[in-house]
């Protein structure tokens, strides 16, 4: 299976990864003020930086899937190093949490529903001639 090796600075790595996955991530975000010139809602206050590996299942239809965590929103500091390895192996750890994931249900109605109404409300801001 295709699975995910992180490292944060020297410890040991997470590896992240399931036999029933569709979904592998691993992200490193960084919010708030970030630089001089940026604009941020919360003056004063200093950036959050983290990073959150997890994943979601594609199991049968009869099955529900699940939403994964290996690491969940970790703070990150100025000066860390953080590494990513794509691996093929079956030895991974088993993720430190998981919940259930919502059932979305295609409605090709509601969705045409949808796209009409936000075509309608944005319609005179770009069509010059209506």
């Amino acid at each position: 299976m295709h699975a995910l090796k992180v490292r944060i600075n020297d410890e040991a790595p997470v590896i992240a990864g399931a036999d029933d996955l569709s979904v592998l991530s691993a992200a490193i975000s960084c919010v708030g003020k970030l630089g001089n010139s940026s604009q941020s809602g919360r003056e004063g206050e200093p950036a959050d930086l983290f990073i959150t590996v997890g994943g979601l299942t594609a199991r049968a239809p009869e099955v529900p899937d699940e939403h994964f965590k290996w690491v969940s929103q970790r703070p990150l500091k100025i000066g860390d190093v953080i590494s990513v390895e794509v691996l093929e192996t079956h030895d991974v750890d088993a993720p430190i949490s998981g919940e259930e994931a919502e059932k979305r249900m295609y409605d090709e109605r509601e969705y045409f529903e949808h796209c009409k109404k936000t075509y309608f409300s944005l319609r005179e801001k770009y069509e010059a001639d209506v």
